[in-house]
């Protein structure tokens, strides 16, 4: 636990001995229901986890949502440069753009995340990435429409 909050030094003493972790409990949350059709309709977090140490003590965590990107977003890529999250390309790797609307003009993108799993690799091969890397795989679905409104279901790739 120290280790993980940025902490190494040993900070025990007789009269106050480091606790170790012992167990941890995951606090269940009550999905939302049509009782509370807000809350259906939002991100709802009211999980929590509750870590247990070796002197008895505990420590409830409330878990939060925050995300880290949006699909439309502009995020790095592994070259340096950025690219749009979710972003349709044609099959030589071409943004396919929207030209619904007359000078607003951008690519596709999906509005439609499925889901999305973190992963962890040993030896990852990207170059200049250093520490303990954790990529993002996100599976998107369709965009719903384009720009002028115009349903795109089954239109793009």
């Amino acid at each position: 636990m120290l280790t993980a909050c940025g902490g190494s030094e040993d900070l025990s003493t007789p009269e106050k001995p480091v606790a170790n972790f012992v167990s941890a409990a995951f606090g269940a949350m009550v999905a939302p229901s049509l009782a509370d059709a807000a809350a259906m309709a939002k991100t709802t977090v009211a999980s929590s986890l509750t870590v247990q140490m070796s002197n008895g003590s505990s420590r409830a965590y409330k878990f939060a949502y925050q995300p880290f990107f949006v699909t439309g977003d502009m995020v790095p890529n592994i070259k340096g440069g950025t690219i749009l999250t979710g972003g349709y390309v044609d099959i030589d790797n071409q943004p396919i753009i929207d030209k619904s609307v007359a000078d607003a003009e951008r690519q596709f993108y999906s509005d439609c995340p499925d889901g999305m799993s973190l992963i962890r690799l040993d030896q990852p091969t990207v170059k200049g990435l250093k520490g303990n890397a954790v990529f993002a795989v996100v599976q998107f679905e369709y965009t719903t429409r384009d720009q002028s409104l115009k349903s795109m279901y089954g239109q793009l790739p």
